[in-house]
């Protein structure tokens, strides 16, 4: 919870009970990544294996600019939901709340699609194609290995 209170401006309706809770059963059915620098949580994100949707996503804003968004991805594309679109809800276009992350989603290659309303909330879902094999490999041989864990 404390990296959700770190990372406000992602959750406009936030409810810190009901985040928590769905964290928490996030976790225990391993639909979550976690990375930690020490003993802080640095980033955070639950996600669908069934529909491909990212769920939550949360990285400490002292750390939101050094790759842990396509950390995440790759993880998921390459090896938790190989082959599958995935997809995240954001801010709309023009939104005063958005501190960015629209266009962080579009620099990662995902896709505008259909507006919403999530909690209330206007948002826009966004999609990332799937990778395919040919590329996946290609992609690992010219990455530098990562320290860390996911």
């Amino acid at each position: 919870m404390e990296l959700v209170n770190f990372t406000i401006d992602g959750y406009p309706c936030l409810d810190g009970e009901d985040y928590a809770a769905n964290l928490h059963q996030y976790i225990a059915n391993k639909k979550a990544l976690i990375l930690r620098d020490d003993d802080m949580a640095i980033g955070v994100m639950g996600f669908s294996q069934d529909t491909g949707s990212i769920d939550f996503l949360a990285v400490h804003p002292q750390y939101r600019h050094l790759g842990i968004t396509k950390l995440f991805l790759d993880k998921l594309a390459e090896e938790l939901i190989y082959g599958k679109e995935i997809t995240l809800t954001t801010y709309r276009a023009g939104d005063k709340a958005d501190t960015g992350w629209r266009e962080e989603y579009r620099r990662l290659g995902f896709a505008e699609r259909e507006l919403l309303v999530e909690y209330g909330y206007p948002t826009q879902r966004f999609a990332l194609p799937p990778k395919n094999k040919e590329e996946t490999r290609n992609d690992r041989d010219t990455e530098k290995p990562v320290s860390g864990e996911l």
